[in-house]
């Protein structure tokens, strides 16, 4: 008899139908499925924490300016996008088109999705890699990661970065990053 590493072992894929059959049994848990597989979505810490909702009110606050890009971009927190049949991330937070429906019917696909930005407190590694490619292969103009522990943003990808409202947005994001303690 030989044994497999546990390592060598296939994984089960899970379409994304599956998936949200899984997520309706298990309901308390916080989940996300990246390239079929079941991912838990760890605890947030304090600091993480701080940093979402510091952005989310900044980010608000420019939305609601008459005069910046919240005619065109509404902001999704910790909301799945719709990125295939085998990834449903949950990004911290995500600026998508704004549709009268707000998305009742569906999640915002990689089409309706033009910022990401996830903030990594112990994620950095996994955010910089595997979700910098999942967001690039999907198709997704922007994408940034806040890093919590230098303060840091990595701005992974920028298709059109003379974009005024992507200025007024880094902008924004980076008055966050420049307010926050040294950890």
């Amino acid at each position: 008899m030989s044994l497999v590493p546990s390592a060598a072992k296939a994984h089960a894929r899970f379409t994304v139908e599956q998936f949200h059959r899984l997520c309706a049994a298990v309901p308390e848990q916080r989940l996300e499925l990246i390239d079929g597989e079941v991912l838990q979505v760890i605890a947030k810490g304090t600091q993480h924490t701080a940093v979402v909702h510091r952005l989310i009110a900044v980010l608000q606050a420019l939305l609601a300016d008459p005069a910046g890009p919240g005619q065109r971009w509404q902001l999704r927190v910790e909301a799945p996008l719709d990125l295939g049949p085998g990834n449903e991330p949950e990004p911290d937070l995500a600026l998508v088109a704004r549709r009268a429906d707000d998305y009742w019917q569906a999640h915002p696909t990689a089409a309706d999705t033009w910022l990401v930005i996830e903030v990594a407190d112990s994620s950095l590694a996994f955010d910089l890699d595997t979700k910098a490619r999942l967001y690039a292969t999907a198709g997704i103009s922007h994408y940034w990661v806040v890093d919590v522990q230098r303060p840091r943003l990595h701005r992974l990808r920028e298709l059109q970065p003379q974009d005024g409202d992507l200025s007024l947005v880094r902008e924004a994001v980076e008055r966050v990053i420049t307010g926050l303690p040294n950890t």
